[in-house]
């Protein structure tokens, strides 16, 4: 790119000689223009490039998620004792995990398991969201790109580790994500849009809604990853921890999918990040002067780490969580200071020390 830039810029600037003075000074305005222009387009390339993560390419991996909420509601009900068998061959210790810890209706071998599934699977409300989700996920191949380019980076930074099957499942609005040792289940009904009329429906606020798309199933796959594998415990239980242990996770994230728009993954709006980005500095004061950084109350730390429409101590324009992006911004710190891994780094039991080292100052 550089070399056509200075071969564009000379031949240019050899033709303004051909031209009067008056076209030769437009001429050469224009030049200017074009390496202003030229300079902005490098930048935002260069932008965009360090976003790629690393080439893994190599990493010869699929992941392909089995709609087994498909296969589970396209039961015939008039020939369950047929069909039953085959979902039991086909998911075992899934079905057994889905039917006793997600629905708990019973083990699949118990003799009511086809009454208590049959149940289950002909209650209105579950019909409504099947079909809705039939909708929502009639095409999944985008999504199995994002989940096979995910467990690719997942892979590279930890090579060792198992890649689990990706099941896609309804629980009624249970739990979002579960997981065992060889399998992530999500329940896809927790991912219709935020504009999804169920979620109206239960009353689910606006601010938790933003977390209810398509767009943040591979995010939350890969955060139920990093919390099974690596340990969430730290040597101290104090506000800045706090703070540091979920920004760890939002880092971890990023790292698995490094293209993620930031509004995604810390779950707000443009208007939001941007008064994040530029009110940084101030909230940061704020935390240092109200000397709540080292603060252990659990009330105190909920209030600048927890789900709500806004944080307390920042004011209504602030966004809920404000002090998790903090969070974030200082384990990118300490990555940036130290010649650390990713694993290094998730290993870490000693949240002070990732603070102390990270020299983080707005």
């Amino acid at each position: 790119m550089l070399p056509l830039f200075f071969c564009l810029n000379y031949i240019f600037y050899k033709l303004s000689y051909f031209y009067s003075s008056n076209l030769r000074n437009h001429m050469q305005k224009s030049i200017l223009y074009f390496n202003c222009l030229l300079i902005v387009c490098l930048f935002f390339m260069q932008s965009c490039d360090s976003n790629k993560g690393p080439d893994v390419s190599h990493i010869n991996l699929e992941v392909t998620p089995k709609l087994f909420y498909d296969d589970l509601f396209k039961i015939n009900e008039t020939n369950i004792e047929t069909e039953l068998p085959v979902l039991k061959d086909r998911y075992q210790s899934y079905l057994n995990a889905y039917s006793q810890q997600i629905i708990k209706i019973g083990s699949p071998e118990s003799a009511e398991y086809p009454n208590y599934i049959l149940s289950f699977l002909n209650y209105e409300d579950n019909q409504d969201v099947y079909e809705k989700c039939q909708e929502a996920f009639a095409e999944v191949g985008d999504l199995s790109d994002e989940l096979t380019s995910a467990f690719k980076h997942y892979k590279y930074y930890f090579p060792g580790k198992s890649i689990p099957e990706v099941y896609f499942h309804t629980s009624y609005f249970n739990q979002s994500i579960a997981l065992d040792s060889n399998w992530v289940s999500v329940s896809v009904e927790k991912y219709l849009g935020a504009e999804c009329e169920f979620y109206e429906w239960l009353s689910v606020p606006k601010y938790l809604r933003r977390k209810m798309t398509p767009e943040k199933i591979v995010p939350d796959v890969m955060k139920a990853m990093a919390l099974s594998n690596f340990s969430q415990t730290t040597k101290n239980i104090d506000l800045i921890s706090n703070m540091v242990q979920q920004g760890r996770l939002q880092y971890f994230i990023h790292q698995m999918i490094p293209e993620i728009n930031d509004t995604i993954l810390f779950d707000y709006s443009r208007d939001q990040m941007k008064w994040l980005k530029k009110h940084e500095a101030d909230i940061w004061s704020i935390l240092v002067e109200q000397k709540h950084l080292y603060n252990t109350d659990r009330m105190l730390i909920q209030k600048y780490v927890g789900d709500s429409p806004f944080t307390y101590y920042f004011g209504q324009e602030s966004p809920g969580k404000a002090a998790v992006f903090l969070g974030y911004q200082i384990v990118q710190a300490y990555m940036d200071e130290s010649n650390l891994s990713l694993k290094d780094l998730m290993n870490e039991r000693d949240a002070h020390k990732i603070f102390r080292e990270a020299r983080y100052r707005p």
